[in-house]
């Protein structure tokens, strides 16, 4: 009976030793899959693996997320420091989505939003290689929505002390106490653009119906051009036509001849006054003017004695030739 009941006992520990174990090992898997869970992974999707190597991660902690084209794909398992000189830092990616990656794609980190939140965004290359598990892509890091402010802290910081001072200056001008040479011309100036301003409504006032018959005039004018249009298109038109055809005519060469002309006879006139050729020796020689004229007379008188007296000249050529011709016949038949 005793071996039975050790036994027993032997038996009965062996069995609580068993339900320990196995709450154990329920309570760690349980909590593997908690932790992931609560890291945004799922451990029931096939993981792969990819490095990505900075100089300077910013923000970028563990479990940011990781998406494409706005839909989630993974997390960041993991930071390491490479090295300090240079600064490298590796960024561990687990992507839980089955996507054919090519393997000039790259990570880029960017600001998530205004309230410093990071995020990790995949751009896709145009490789026709595609990427392996754990492979090291490509890193980028977009600039932030408010970096490079510090960098303009002195110039704002200048603007607005400049901006106080040229408020304080017009406080000091436009105070009734102040009797500078510089607020007194300022005020003057107002007083006289007020003053003028007061004259321009008199104006306007005293001359309002004046001004109403220019404007209606004004009006009719520009109805009477819109009556007009067409015919001020038409002038446009012909004078369009006009200019055309006097560029496709031939006037260079018109303007050409007659630019040769005028050299011509600029050419023809330095001649006559230099006394060049007869017809400058019958205007500047006077000697040969007057013989030429004396045998231009001589002439007329002749032609004039001519039309009178014909058989002065000519009978008696002829009949001289007939009594010649008599006596040779008488001749021969002696």
């Amino acid at each position: 009976m005793s071996k039975d009941k050790e036994n027993q006992q032997y038996s009965e520990k062996n069995i609580k030793s068993m339900k320990v174990a196995i709450f154990c090992i329920v309570a760690l898997v349980i909590f593997y899959f908690g932790c992931n869970f609560l890291k945004g992974l799922n451990v029931l999707n096939r993981k792969t693996y990819y490095y990505a190597v900075f100089e300077d991660v910013g923000d970028l902690h563990e479990s940011t997320n990781v998406v494409f084209n706005g839909y989630p794909i993974g997390k960041v398992k993991g930071l390491t420091l490479l090295s300090t000189n240079p600064s490298r830092i590796c960024a561990e990616i687990v992507l839980t989505e089955n996507l054919d990656i090519p393997a000039d794609s790259y990570f880029e980190v960017a600001q998530k939003d205004v309230l410093g939140g990071m995020i990790v965004y995949l751009r896709l290359g145009q490789s026709a290689t595609l990427a392996h598990n754990k492979d090291t892509l490509g890193s980028a890091m977009r600039p932030g929505m408010f970096d490079g402010i510090g960098d303009l802290k002195d110039q704002l910081a200048s603007v607005v002390a400049s901006v106080d001072t040229i408020g304080l200056s017009l406080k000091s001008v436009f105070s009734p106490g102040d009797t500078s040479n510089g607020a007194f011309m300022l005020k003057s100036t107002l007083v006289n653009l007020e003053a003028s301003t007061h004259h321009l409504n008199t104006l306007l006032a005293t001359n309002e119906g004046k001004v109403g018959n220019v404007v209606a005039q004004l009006e009719q004018l520009s109805h009477t051009l819109s009556q007009a249009s067409p015919q001020i298109n038409s002038i446009i038109a012909n004078l369009d036509h006009i200019s055309d055809s006097l560029a496709q005519s031939n006037i260079r060469s018109l303007i050409s001849d007659a630019q040769a002309t005028v050299a011509n006879l600029n050419t023809m006139t330095a001649k006559i006054e230099h006394g060049d050729g007869t017809a400058a020796m019958l205007i500047n020689n006077q000697e040969l003017y007057k013989n030429v004229t004396n045998t231009m007379e001589s002439l007329n008188v002749l032609l004039q004695d001519l039309k009178a007296n014909p058989s002065k000249y000519i009978n008696v050529t002829v009949f001289g030739k007939k009594e010649k011709d008599k006596d040779k016949k008488d001749k021969n038949k002696e």
